[in-house]
Order: structure tokens, then sequence, then C-alpha cells
């Protein structure tokens, strides 16, 4: 089996640890075509129509988790989205950044770390039952301001999804394997529904993007690593030495800074 990478690199070395995951949901979600949509529906050829949750959604959860859990370790507290990133810390070397446009101002991008795509719904989508929201005018008692019609989809439904993450060591798998567990609501409306269960079915480890969701959904999901089988450290642990490891590997970039300042 390809072995996760001791450290970080900058250059890519072609490792990919491809999570299969599993999310419940617990209470009806939204279908909305606008943004912040919660889900979508999409027509495969092969596969019939389907709910899909775009990918983009469960990124921007998981990194939010991942920043929160990072600044209760006192590690780059002040680093959050979308305009203040540090561009030097272990999420944002996970996920990514631009430097021109974050606060700090450094002269060098860093490459998301983590690749997704699409969750998809294991069961084909049946008839949709719409769901109409008004207001009560409180002077007159009648209906017919702030009225809208959204889409429900039903709790347990559940969908699958492939998360890669690109040249992992064994602290990158850690923070993502124990974020993914505490990703427990997704969508705009996370405040009053969008509950979910997640749950890492397995994973493989390889040289190449050999999983899709798409490939797993009508097949059974077996024969994968256990995740206990990476044996990865504690994810307090491993921030910490992820923090050190990102520092040191910048060093050289942040370098490029002060030639620039002398104009």
């Amino acid at each position: 089996m390809t072995p996760l990478l001791k450290e970080p690199s900058i250059l890519s070395q072609g490792v990919y640890l491809q999570l299969v995951t599993k999310i419940k949901f617990l209470d009806e979600a939204i279908i909305r075509s606008n943004d912040p949509e919660e889900v979508l529906t999409f027509k495969y050829q092969s596969l019939g129509n389907r709910f899909v949750i775009p990918w983009r959604k469960i990124k921007a959860k998981l990194r939010r988790l991942v920043m929160e859990k990072q600044r209760s370790l006192n590690i780059e507290p002040g680093c959050h989205l979308k305009d203040d990133l540090c561009m030097k810390c272990s999420s944002c070397f996970i996920f990514g950044g631009t430097g021109e446009t974050s606060s700090a101002n450094v002269p060098y991008n860093i490459l998301a770390r983590i690749l997704g795509e699409s969750f998809i719904s294991t069961s084909q989508v049946g008839e949709i039952q719409p769901y109409t929201q008004n207001a009560v005018d409180e002077e007159d008692l009648t209906t017919g301001q702030a009225l809208m019609s959204i889409t429900p989809v039903p709790k347990e439904t559940e969908f699958i999804g492939v998360i890669t993450l690109k040249d992992p060591t064994p602290e990158i798998a850690s923070i993502i394997v124990d974020n993914l567990k505490r990703l427990t609501r997704i969508g705009a409306r996370s405040v009053e529904w969008g509950r979910v269960e997640t749950t890492i079915l397995g994973f493989k480890l390889s040289d190449r993007e050999a999983l899709t969701a798409y490939n797993l959904i009508d097949s059974k999901i077996d024969g994968f690593g256990k995740i206990d089988d990476l044996k990865l450290p504690v994810v307090e642990e491993a921030y910490k030495t992820l923090d050190e490891q990102v520092k040191n590997l910048i060093k050289p970039l942040l370098k490029k800074k002060p030639e620039e300042s002398k104009e």
C-alpha cells in the first residue's frame, strides 16, 4: 500500500488518500436554486434523478470546523474566513488560499490539498413536495407577505461522497478525519434544520484517484481499509506538528517579500 508522506511538501508527490464518506440527514433539508443552496437535484444518464450536495458546501463547513478546532489550540487564532486568512497555518495549508487577496498580503498562493466531488443520494428522487412558508400580517392577521416555496429533501436520505487528500501526512489525515466526525450540521438554515450524521465508511490509499461516488453509489461498499488501521496521531498533537512543519516549509517563500518591498 502506498504510504502516507512523512512530511508535507510544496511539490506534489502523487499520493492520494480517499475517504469514502456517508452523510445521513436527520432532518429535512432544503433545495434552493439560489445561493446558498443546500441540496440540488441532478439527472445522471445511468443513475437517474438524484439529490446532490455540492462539494463546496461540504468543504466550506469542514474548513470552518478545522479552523474552530485550530483556534481552540491557540494556533493562529486570528485566521478566519474569508478575507483574513493567515496563509501560514494548518487550515490554510490544507484548504488553500490566495495570498494577494488575503490580509496577510503574502507573495504566494497555496493550492488546496483536499479534493472533493458532489455527494450523491443513495436513492433516486421520487415525488417532490413543495413546502410553503409565509408570514402573517400583525394588523389584519392575513397572510400573503414573505411568501416563498421551498422543496425539502426527506429526512433520513443518505448520501455517498469521496473526499480526497492529496499528498497527505498522518497529521493532515488526522485533522480531516477528526473534523469529519464533527460534521453534524450542514446548510444555511443549520440553526433550525440541517442535522446530519457523518460516517467514514473506509479509505483507499493509492498513487491516483481510484474512487468516485458515481461508481460507488450502486455498489456494495466494502473492502476498504478501516480508518483505525492508519494509526493516526491524536488530533491535538497533529495540529501542533503540522503547524510547525508548514511554517518551516513556507520560510523560503516568505523571504521573497523583502525584495518586492525595495521598490
